[in-house]
């Protein structure tokens, strides 16, 4: 896909030339913001095909603004390159959880790095969509495609940060989830979210669920699971 543009969003400036040399090479239009905040008036100015971004940056962790893409209608299905030395199996699963749709640790080979941009782009443009993703746990549905909850024929409404701590919990029932997984998880690298701040987000999700909100065990001094069979 030549003459695609990408934007690549990476503040340490020999690897910013190093990438750039290698996409452009291969026919990629590239441009080159050093920060988040200078992404995004890139973004505003003129939406790229492609994003290649790094996790930490001066202003932020790239998932911050990796939330924020895939947040917005009109930038939802832009094809989000994770490119970082954070390459561990919990930061790469976080990555992709949290909206990027590939994920490729420093150091790279520049072969390897063309690979995946050409498959992120060939699955853009045979319009392959992942299938829809349903969770049921106790008889609580999570549709994570149309962001809905719903209890029997009961609809569940949910706030934006209550319905990614349901789907933590519904992911792994039976597990016990620490305040800090919970506060990376949902609120991200770039936000302290205090233990009392956790602790209410997952009262109010109690309280919107129901009967079924007994379901979510408080472990003091550790963390919430969500009990694998109901009591």
């Amino acid at each position: 896909m030549s003459q695609a543009n990408i934007l690549l969003v990476e503040d340490d400036a020999q690897t910013q030339n190093l990438i750039r040399q290698i996409l452009e090479t291969e026919g990629y239009k590239v441009r080159v913001a050093p920060s988040i905040f200078r992404a995004q008036g890139e973004v505003k100015r003129l939406v790229p095909d492609l994003v290649i971004l790094d996790r930490r940056l001066p202003d932020g962790d790239g998932i911050a603004f990796c939330r924020q893409i895939k947040a917005a209608a009109e930038t939802s299905g832009l094809p989000i390159l994770f490119l970082t030395a954070k390459g561990s199996i919990s930061d790469r699963v976080l990555g992709l959880k949290l909206g990027g749709d590939d994920y490729l640790v420093k150091p790279f080979q520049c072969d390897e790095l063309l690979a995946r941009v050409e498959a992120l782009f060939r699955r853009v443009k045979s319009g392959e969509e992942p299938a829809a993703k349903i969770l049921e746990v106790h008889g609580i549905v999570l549709d994570l495609d149309r962001h809905q909850c719903r209890i029997g024929k009961r609809g569940v409404r949910l706030w934006p940060k209550e319905f990614e701590l349901l789907q933590s919990f519904m992911e792994r029932p039976g597990r016990l989830l620490s305040k800090e997984f919970l506060s990376e998880r949902v609120w991200g690298h770039e936000f302290f979210t205090s233990s009392r701040a956790i602790e209410t987000a997952v009262q109010r999700l109690r309280r919107k669920l129901g009967a079924k909100g007994q379901l979510l065990e408080t472990v003091k001094g550790y963390g919430f699971r969500l009990q694998e069979e109901a009591p």
